[in-house]
């Protein structure tokens, strides 16, 4: 938030007409803004089309189709703006009059979810990515333990350090599990990961840089306050249930 101090008066306590009064208001959070004070690896996207589908999930008044529909809107632009850096390789095909030479993906993209219900926006993704594979991690209690023990679930995966790993997770309050998940990712070996999400708040987003300073983070929104029992705020209410109705 911005803060602006009056001007100091050399005067007395003479005021000047209201309408004399310089505009002090501060400007609104955009997401230029918020961007401006996070370290350079977390991208806020500022694509229109995105900060709408954004402010639709907000809206309390969305009902579950439409809520359904923007997010996975939001998430194919995540997904394209968390993969622009994907390298590239030559390859050849044979056109209808000659052979033409271009550029093809040269890395797998996996797909893990961290929330179970992130795993039913992912179909309209993976039409945007060749042979992308689609996963999630589950963090389940281990018995008596303390604390809770990551699973991965997906088939026929490639070594996950060799793909572009992108973790999902809706809404990040805490940033526990995107943590969590994030170590267990790394113990398979991959190196090359982007964590995906809608909002993150800024106390989550802090824990997931005291892990991992140089991880690329893509987001809609960061949101500055949290709540421990609604979460960010303004947050967009409880995901789950507005997804599914």
């Amino acid at each position: 938030m911005i803060s602006v101090k009056p001007p100091v008066e050399s005067t007395p306590a003479i005021n000047p007409p209201a309408q004399s009064l310089p505009d002090v208001s501060s400007p609104p959070i955009t997401p230029s803004l918020v961007a401006s004070s996070v370290p350079k690896k977390v991208n806020v996207t500022e694509h229109p089309l995105a900060q709408h589908a954004l402010m639709t999930l907000r809206n309390k008044l969305t009902a579950s189709p439409q809520f359904r529909q923007f997010s996975n809107q939001l998430l194919v632009m995540l997904a394209l703006d968390a993969t622009r850096t994907l390298p590239t390789r030559d390859d050849m095909v044979q056109t209808h009059s000659t052979t033409h030479t271009g550029q093809v993906m040269a890395k797998p993209v996996v797909f893990l979810s961290i929330a179970r219900h992130g795993l039913g926006l992912a179909h309209q993704a993976a039409e945007f990515f060749p042979e992308m594979l689609i996963g999630s991690i589950t963090l389940d209690r281990n018995g008596d333990m303390p604390g809770f023990e990551p699973r991965l679930h997906i088939a026929n995966a490639p070594a996950l350090s060799d793909a572009r790993v992108i973790l999902f997770d809706p809404v990040i309050a805490t940033g526990l599990s995107a943590t969590q998940a994030l170590k267990f990712v790394r113990r398979t070996g991959a190196t090359d990961i982007t964590l995906v999400s809608f909002i993150i708040s800024f106390q989550g987003l802090t824990r997931v840089q005291n892990v991992a300073p140089d991880l690329n983070v893509w987001t809609a929104g960061i949101d500055s306050e949290w709540d421990s029992k609604r979460g960010p705020l303004p947050g967009l209410g409880n995901f789950a249930e507005r997804l599914f109705g």
